[in-house]
C-alpha cells in the first residue's frame, strides 16, 4: 500500500506525528507532506477576518498544495491522508482525482469541524471532495453531511504506545512533577470554576497551562501550584504517572464526549478522573479502570477519597492501563480500523 499522509509533523508530543507514526507501521510506502509553518500577522489577520463571516481563504505558508502536486508527479498513491487540512485547496483534491482516479482522499481531524472556529474556507470549499471523513466527535455526523461530507465514520481517540506508556520516575522526575491533583491545558472558565472549587475546599491542585488567562491566578491560593508555558515531550507522559489524580476535563466549546487525554493518561499509567459522559463509561468502567463526576461537588468527594485510598488509586490506574491495552484503543488499532474501511468500501 502507497499511502502520502500530510498534516503537521512538528514536535513528538503532537498527536498528528503520532498518528503518522501509525500509519508508516500500517502501510508498507509513505510519503510525507508537513504543513507546518510559523505564524504570520497575515495568516492572524485572515484567520480572524474568516471567523467573522468572510469567505477568505488562509494562506498556504508552507506550499502543501505545491507538495502534494509534486509527490502526485512522481507517484500515484492508494491514499492521500489529510489531517485536519486546513490550507488544503479544492483545486488540490479536484487535481488528485484527475491524475490518480484510484486514490482515496481521507479527511482526519480530532477537532469539531462542524464548528466554524475549527474550520477554514479552503476547508469547507473541500468537504464534497472527499471520500472518507474519520472524526472523534459522534455527535458532529450529521452536521458534516450537511456540509456535504458523503462517507463520515466516528472513531475514539487514541494514545501513541511509543510516546503513551508508564515512565520509571527518578527523583528529580518526581520533584518537578509530583501532584495530589493535576491539570495540563489550555485555559476555559468552565475547567477554572471546577479547579477554584477545590482548591477553596483545601485540595492542592497543579496546573500546568499556557496563556494569558491561567496567568490571572498565579498567586490565587498557596492550595494552587501553576506553571504557566505548559508541559511537553516526555515530562507530559511522566506527569500521569507521576500524580496521584489526573483531572481529564472536556473542552466545552467543542462540546467534547471524549478527549485525548481519556486514553493518554491511563495508557501513562495514570488515575484519570474525568468528567461523566455516555462514551467515557463506554470505554471505561467507572470506580473500576477510571473514575468519573458529574458536578464540582461530586469532584470534591471523589478527590478526597482517591487521595486517601492510595490502594485503591494505584489497582484502578493498573486496570485503566490494561483496558487501554485490551481494547487496542491506540493510534496503531485506530489507523487500521480506518484504512480497513477505506480500503474495503470502495
Amino acid at each position: 500500500m502507497k499511502l502520502l499522509s500530510v498534516g503537521s509533523m512538528n514536535g513528538v508530543s503532537n498527536t498528528c506525528v503520532h498518528r503518522h507514526w501509525a500509519i508508516k507501521d500500517v502501510a508498507e510506502e509513505v510519503d510525507t507532506v508537513n504543513t507546518s509553518h510559523a505564524s504570520t500577522i497575515w495568516y492572524r489577520i485572515t484567520h480572524h477576518l474568516f471567523l467573522s463571516g468572510l469567505p477568505l481563504r488562509l494562506p498556504d505558508l508552507a506550499k502543501a498544495n505545491k507538495q502534494i502536486r509534486e509527490k502526485l508527479e512522481k507517484k500515484q498513491y492508494d491514499i492521500v491522508w489529510i489531517d485536519k487540512g486546513l490550507t488544503i485547496t479544492p483545486e488540490t483534491l479536484q487535481y488528485i482525482k484527475t491524475e490518480s482516479p484510484n486514490t482515496k482522499i481521507v479527511s482526519y481531524s480530532p477537532d469539531n469541524m462542524a464548528l466554524r472556529h475549527n474550520q477554514s474556507q479552503q476547508y469547507l470549499e473541500c468537504v464534497s471532495l472527499y471520500d472518507f471523513f474519520f472524526t472523534t466527535k459522534s455527535y458532529i455526523l450529521d452536521d458534516m453531511r450537511k456540509l456535504g461530507a458523503r462517507r463520515i465514520y466516528f472513531v475514539n481517540n487514541a494514545f501513541e504506545s511509543r510516546f503513551h506508556y508508564p515512565r520509571i520516575l527518578n527523583d528529580m522526575d518526581k520533584k518537578k512533577l509530583s501532584a495530589d491533583v493535576c491539570f495540563i491545558g489550555a485555559f476555559e472558565q468552565e475547567r477554572w470554576e471546577s479547579i477554584k472549587y477545590l482548591v477553596d475546599h483545601g485540595i492542592c491542585v497543579t496546573v500546568w497551562g499556557s496563556g494569558k488567562y491561567w496567568g490571572r491566578y498565579l498567586n490565587y491560593s498557596p492550595n494552587l501550584r501553576l506553571h504557566l508555558g505548559g508541559l511537553f515531550s516526555d515530562d507530559y507522559a511522566k506527569s500521569f504517572a507521576a500524580a496521584k489524580i489526573n483531572l481529564c476535563f472536556l473542552r466545552k466549546m467543542n462540546y467534547d464526549q471524549q478527549t485525548t487525554r481519556t486514553m493518554e493518561i491511563p495508557a501513562c499509567g495514570g488515575f484519570m478522573l474525568a468528567e461523566r459522559t455516555e462514551e467515557h463509561l463506554a470505554l471505561f468502567k467507572e470506580n473500576e479502570e477510571a473514575v468519573f463526576f458529574g458536578s464540582n461537588e461530586e469532584l470534591l468527594e471523589k478527590c478526597r477519597y482517591y487521595l486517601s485510598h492510595d490502594d485503591e488509586r494505584k489497582e484502578i490506574a493498573k486496570k485503566g492501563y490494561k483496558r487501554c491495552i485490551d481494547s487496542d484503543y491506540s493510534n496503531n488499532g485506530m489507523i487500521r480500523r480506518a484504512i480497513t474501511i477505506v480500503m474495503t468500501e470502495l
